[in-house]
């Protein structure tokens, strides 16, 4: 059993606004380190926790994503996303998302190494609905609204945030996107939860390879959080129609202390209607490392 000193849990437990935002919200940034497409332009089926523009395929009338994200002993973090989409008139969607992450296991001391009391809950959950319109065949917006809560030992916290986001393909090789993540239209003190993300990809020319059409893809996103957080990342993919989908990249992560770099790996395999994906965020030298495991399923 891991164990916290009080000390370790000062700046969380303090009465600062701030601290009391961060409850809810601050470990859906461990989950966050594994996407490899920029959240803004996120299209697989949780994508609708990350940004409220994605919407389905022409010709697509259901969406289901659930995925099981985990971060091994040193962190202990471990949890999960449903995600459901479905088509809304001719060029709009709704979708309807849950999600909740967690750390166990961790046990609460004084001065010495016994543990006072049971295990200390700490977790994040969030519910939310969205709609996503499709404005022409170049730009699609979107809006959902969420509910945070949070519980990080004896601090809990639960609130509201309305996210809007936008997606731009107006050249057939060049997309792309801009999103809020857990914004507060109050601007209160929820809104020192809420960070802003932007994207761009560019898709090259059809080939092929291996006698499936390939397109190769780069892609560059920023996210910026409260105080002078932020994190920018540079991945390339390489897409073999939809049967595999391959993403290598690397993060820079800034904060007012410090600058870290991250690797990333997603790899994608589908079969039909369905697509297992799997993602790692290696952490910093290996320590922290996150995994994600995914499978989405369209229906038509």
């Amino acid at each position: 059993m891991r164990t916290l000193s009080v000390a370790a849990l000062l700046p969380f437990l303090a009465g600062p606004l701030k601290a009391q935002a961060s409850v809810a919200s601050d470990l859906w940034r461990v989950a966050a380190g594994t996407l490899v497409v920029p959240a803004a332009l996120t299209d697989d089926g949780s994508a609708p926790l990350w940004t409220p523009a994605a919407i389905l395929k022409e010709h697509d009338r259901y969406r289901f994503g659930v995925e099981a994200i985990h971060a091994p002993s040193e962190v202990g973090l471990s949890g999960g996303v449903l995600a459901f989409t479905t088509r809304f008139g001719a060029r709009s969607a709704v979708s309807l998302t849950y999600g909740r992450l967690g750390i166990g296991s961790v046990g609460y001391t004084e001065t010495s190494p016994e543990l006072v009391g049971s295990s200390l809950d700490i977790y994040n959950q969030t519910a939310s609905v969205g709609i996503a319109h499709a404005f022409g065949n170049t730009l699609t917006g979107g809006v959902a609204v969420r509910y945070l809560s949070g519980r990080l030992a004896f601090t809990s916290r639960s609130q509201f945030g309305v996210d809007l986001g936008a997606q731009y393909a107006g050249r057939s090789h060049l997309r792309l996107g801009v999103t809020t993540h857990f914004f507060d239209p109050a601007f209160g003190p929820a809104s020192q939860s809420a960070s802003y993300s932007l994207g761009a990809e560019y898709r090259s020319g059809g080939f092929s390879l291996w006698g499936a059409h390939g397109v190769a893809l780069i892609r560059y996103g920023l996210t910026a959080a409260r105080g002078n957080d932020s994190q920018q990342l540079l991945s390339a993919g390489l897409a073999l129609g939809t049967s595999l989908l391959l993403d290598l990249g690397a993060a820079r992560e800034q904060t007012a202390a410090d600058v870290v770099w991250r690797s990333r790996l997603g790899l994608g395999i589908g079969a039909g209607r369905y697509t297992v994906r799997i993602a790692r965020d290696g952490g910093v030298n290996d320590f922290g490392a996150t995994y994600r495991f995914g499978l989405t399923a369209v229906f038509k």
